[in-house]
């Protein structure tokens, strides 16, 4: 796909500058892990960091004012983020998602919006739970909802939320008898935020309730990224939305199950066996595991790289079917089942001392593990990945695949 809109990136604004950015902040993170899981959401320098480092617009369109990073940068990005702080780099890669999303209103809509914000992050989701009633004279609506999850509710100024147009009290249906639906972006001062987030893991995301009753909600700021892709050259948007958002999300369990890792091989590495003195990491059955779970992680990243290598050099010159998109998508959810898997292993593996809150290990188990249970992971999800890998989705799926 191609179009009209095209701007340069920032001067001076390279993946390796980005990467650099990335991976001098993430070496600052697991000193601030345990008061950023305590605080409930990341502080104001952290937001500002990344802000000023261009980190909230890596998936953005260049024309919007995005780096251009390439799509593998992204996720090697939110990787390393992510594996100095899983709650961290879960807040990094949702704002990501949710500046992406501006991509689907009018160019002029969206670049008024950013100018009006120079450190521009969007909160909330597309999921459709919000009701637009049509304003009489065709203006906009009157828009109500809860969205659940909302990740940097605390940080952002922008929300988004998913809405079913209403008519009479019913949802207005299309031409196949399906609710029509669309995604709305309002300012964060016309919401609440409801005090919701009190989970097991990803505590330091903030991702309260976002709560409008009522507001009025202009046209132009509502949009329809369900189906389409939206009307942008750059390399990440070739792909769907479905696939776009599980793209910028996948680096999250490859960080995460790393750390893991990392501080397993720490942790062990000064302990020893009860009785026979032997260290822990000179015991077969650790090794064995260790062996394992670092080659299942390194070998589901490749297959991610190469899949998403393979799908974009595709999309360059040709349409992709829906089974080979679907490739892309199941790649995703894979990495999610491979660190989950990880993550849990090597929990078990580290004994009770894993079980303190201070303990590293136990966080990356409690982040991975609720950031697995996202609806983009959920049964329904792999079900319509698995129908179009089979051939039997013949015809346009909510958010596609």
């Amino acid at each position: 796909m191609t179009s009209g809109i095209a701007t340069p990136r920032a001067a001076g604004t390279t993946d390796a500058t980005l990467l650099e950015s990335a991976r001098r902040i993430a070496a600052t993170l697991p000193d601030r892990s345990l008061a950023i899981e305590t605080a409930g959401t990341l502080p104001a320098d952290l937001v500002d960091e990344f802000a000023r480092n261009d980190l909230f617009r890596l998936a953005m369109p260049v024309a919007l004012g995005g780096t251009g990073a390439a799509p593998e940068t992204i996720v090697r990005i939110v990787e390393e983020v992510s594996r100095g702080d899983g709650a961290t780099g879960w807040s990094l890669l949702i704002g990501n998602i949710g500046n992406a999303f501006l991509a689907w209103l009018d160019p002029e809509v969206a670049r008024g919006l950013l100018a009006d914000t120079p450190g521009m992050v969007v909160a909330g989701g597309q999921a459709p739970l919000g009701q637009a009633v049509p304003k009489p004279d065709g203006s906009g609506y009157t828009l109500t909802g809860r969205w659940p999850f909302g990740s940097g509710s605390l940080h952002a100024p922008w929300f988004m939320g998913g809405f079913i147009v209403m008519e009479n009290g019913r949802p207005r249906t299309n031409e196949w008898g399906a609710p029509v639906m669309g995604v709305a972006h309002f300012p964060a001062a016309q919401a609440t935020v409801d005090d919701t987030w009190h989970v097991a893991g990803l505590q330091g995301t903030g991702s309260h309730d976002i709560v409008v009753d009522g507001i009025d909600l202009p046209l132009a700021h509502t949009s329809v990224p369900y189906f389409a892709r939206a009307p942008y050259g750059d390399p990440l948007y070739r792909l769907t939305a479905y696939n776009l958002l599980l793209t910028v999300m996948s680096g999250f369990p490859l960080g995460v199950a790393r750390r893991a890792l990392d501080e397993a091989r720490r942790q062990l590495a000064d302990r020893t066996l009860t009785g026979s003195g032997t260290p822990y990491l000179e015991d077969p059955a650790v090794q064995v595991a260790f062996l394992k779970h670092e080659t299942a992680l390194d070998a589901a990243r490749r297959h991610l790289l190469g899949t998403l290598g393979e799908l974009l050099g595709t999309l360059a010159h040709e349409e992709s079917d829906y089974a080979e998109r679907a490739r892309l998508a199941a790649a995703i959810i894979h990495v999610y089942d491979v660190g989950r898997e990880l993550v849990q292993g090597l929990f078990r593996l580290a004994g009770t001392a894993a079980a303190l809150d201070t303990n590293p290990l136990q966080r990356c188990m409690r982040d991975l593990v609720a950031g697995s249970q996202h609806v983009a992971f959920s049964f329904d999800s792999r079900k319509r990945i698995a129908n179009a890998r089979l051939g039997l989705q013949t015809a346009p799926a909510f958010f596609g695949v």
